[in-house]
């Protein structure tokens, strides 16, 4: 389906654009993370431009981890602790077009809706869709999409602003990202999202 964004009731989510996934050094590290930074702020230009409303979400844990919960399954023995509350690297990254007055959400599971604000924060400014950016894939961005789409919010998915890392299957197999994005887009949008180009949303907002 396609949305129609002429009533102007939509707001950005950009997802978790954090210094954690650009660090090389850092246990997070995503590979080709600056890859949608250039789409990432077309989106965030465009929005500030016609006066829509922006949500920065960040991802961050209490540094004595007692709200890390099932989010600390699948780390690695010995690993690096990520998203620690008070580091440097949960901030969101200077190349982002972030402003001081703009809006900040802080997560502490994969969906940005669990446990904050958002969504007294999106139904207070009337906002009926959302278009969702960032990072990463399959774990924040698509898990914020399935939640959005239950609370009844129009779902837009902006498939080339989206990233996130090589994974691998059941059998340890890897698994490519752009095979990870095209079964995440597949699934998303037979029932929970329109998946968009960051050209569609501009088009669409034009």
């Amino acid at each position: 389906m396609i949305y129609d964004l002429v009533h102007r009731q939509v707001a950005l989510l950009v997802v978790d654009v954090q210094g954690e996934y650009f660090d090389e050094d850092g246990p997070a590290y995503v590979e080709h993370a600056r890859d949608i930074v250039g789409n990432v702020n077309r989106l965030i230009d465009v929005f500030r431009a016609e006066g829509l409303p922006i949500v920065f979400v960040k991802h961050m844990h209490r540094a004595d981890g007692s709200d890390a919960g099932r989010m600390a399954d699948f780390s690695a023995p010995g690993e690096e602790d990520s998203f620690v509350e008070g580091t440097p690297r949960v901030e969101l990254i200077p190349e982002l077009h972030a402003e001081p007055r703009d809006l900040v959400v802080v997560k502490r599971r994969y969906s940005a809706f669990l446990g904050t604000d958002l969504e007294a924060v999106l139904h207070t400014a009337s906002v009926r869709a959302v278009v969702i950016c960032g990072l990463m894939t399959s774990f924040c961005c698509e898990t914020t999409a399935r939640d959005a789409h239950g609370r009844d919010f129009e779902v837009l998915f902006a498939a080339d602003a989206v990233e996130g890392p090589d994974l691998e299957d059941a059998e340890g197999r890897e698994v490519p990202h752009d095979v990870v994005l095209a079964n995440t887009v597949t699934a998303l949008g037979a029932g929970f999202a329109d998946i968009v180009t960051t050209a569609d949303v501009i088009a669409r907002l034009s």
